[in-house]
C-alpha cells in the first residue's frame, strides 16, 4: 500500500502520542493533520513541494507552524529504526525568515478589565473551564500564555512560582522558557486566591487547552467590542502587556520588572515604558 503524506503524518502522530500531552493531540497536531489532508501533493517523495505548498498558505504564522511539523515528521521518517524514507529530503531545506514586524503593545484599561474578566467567566459551559482564572493569572504575573499552561503545582515555593517551562503550540511542552532563562515570579494575594479556587486534579495548575483559550477569548470579547464596551478585541498576550505596564506605573524599577517578566531591561524600555493608555499630559 502506497504511503501518502497524510498516512505518514498519522504514523508519526501514533508513535509520538505515547509521550504527548492529550491536549497537544487535540489542538496543534489535529490542525496539522487537517492541513495535510487537503494538501494536493500526497507523494512522500515530493517533500519539498509539500513544504512550498504549506508555506504559501494563509494565515502566515499557521503555515510556518505546519511547515515546522512537516520538517520534524520527515526527520523522524528518515531515522534508521523507522526508515519509511531512505533519507531526509528536507535536511537542507531552509525556512524563510519570519516576517519582521513591530509588536503592538496594547494595555487593557482599568475601566475595561472587569468587563473582560466578567465576559470570560459568564458562561462556564465551554469545556467546563473558568477561563477568567487563566486570564487574571496572566494579568497578575505577566507570564506568557504558554508559561501559564506549563506551570505545575510543585513549581510553587514560598509564594513564588518558578517559571522554567513553556507550552508551545508547535512543540507542546518544552523544558525551557522563550528566552531559555528560569525565573521566579512572586504570587500576590490575588494569585493565591485564584490558586485556592483551582482544583488539584492534575500536576499542571492550568491543565487546559491553550488553543481553546485563545479561541474562546476572541469569541467572548468580540461582542463587547462590537457594542463599543471595550476599545479592542484583546488577545490573551495583552494581559502580559498590561501587567508589565502596570508594574512600571506603580514605580517598580525597570530591572526588577524585567526580571519578573523574563525580559531584558532594554526590551522593557523599548516596548513598555510610556505604552500605557492611561497617562495624561500634565499642565505645566
Amino acid at each position: 500500500m502506497t504511503t501518502t503524506v497524510s498516512k505518514l503524518w498519522s504514523a508519526f502522530v501514533e508513535e509520538r502520542s505515547i509521550s504527548l500531552c492529550p491536549t497537544s493531540l487535540t489542538s496543534d497536531y489535529k490542525q496539522v493533520g487537517k492541513w495535510l489532508a487537503r494538501c494536493p501533493i500526497q507523494d512522500i517523495d515530493e517533500a519539498r513541494k509539500v513544504m512550498i505548498w504549506a508555506l504559501g498558505e494563509k494565515p502566515v504564522l499557521t503555515s510556518r507552524r505546519v511547515a515546522m511539523y512537516i520538517k520534524t515528521m520527515y526527520k523522524w521518517a528518515a531515522q534508521e529504526d523507522v526508515a519509511i524514507v531512505t533519507r531526509n529530503p528536507l535536511a537542507s531545506f531552509k525556512m524563510p525568515k519570519t516576517p519582521q514586524r513591530e509588536e503592538e503593545i496594547i494595555v487593557i484599561p482599568r475601566s475595561e478589565t472587569g468587563l473582560v474578566l466578567a465576559a470570560l467567566e459568564a458562561k462556564l459551559t465551554y469545556r467546563s473551564v473558568n477561563w477568567s482564572w487563566y486570564t487574571e493569572f496572566m494579568l497578575q504575573t505577566a507570564m506568557r500564555t504558554g508559561e501559564v499552561r506549563a506551570a505545575r503545582w510543585d513549581d510553587i515555593k514560598e509564594n513564588k512560582l518558578l517559571v522554567h517551562q513553556n507550552y508551545t503550540l508547535t512543540h507542546g511542552l518544552k523544558n525551557s522558557t522563550k528566552t531559555n532563562k528560569r525565573r521566579w515570579v512572586p504570587l500576590n494575594n490575588r494569585c493565591q486566591e485564584i490558586l485556592a479556587e483551582l482544583p488539584r486534579e492534575n500536576d499542571f495548575i492550568f491543565p487546559w487547552n491553550r488553543l481553546a483559550f485563545q479561541s474562546y477569548f476572541r469569541k467572548k470579547l468580540s461582542p463587547l467590542h462590537e457594542a463599543g464596551l471595550i476599545s479592542h478585541v484583546y488577545r490573551p498576550y495583552d494581559c502580559r502587556h498590561t501587567a508589565i505596564s502596570r508594574w512600571i506605573e506603580a514605580g517598580i524599577p525597570v530591572p526588577q520588572v524585567a526580571n519578573w517578566a523574563g525580559n531584558t531591561s532594554e526590551v522593557i524600555f523599548k516596548h513598555y515604558c510610556n505604552s500605557t493608555q492611561e497617562y495624561e499630559m500634565p499642565v505645566l
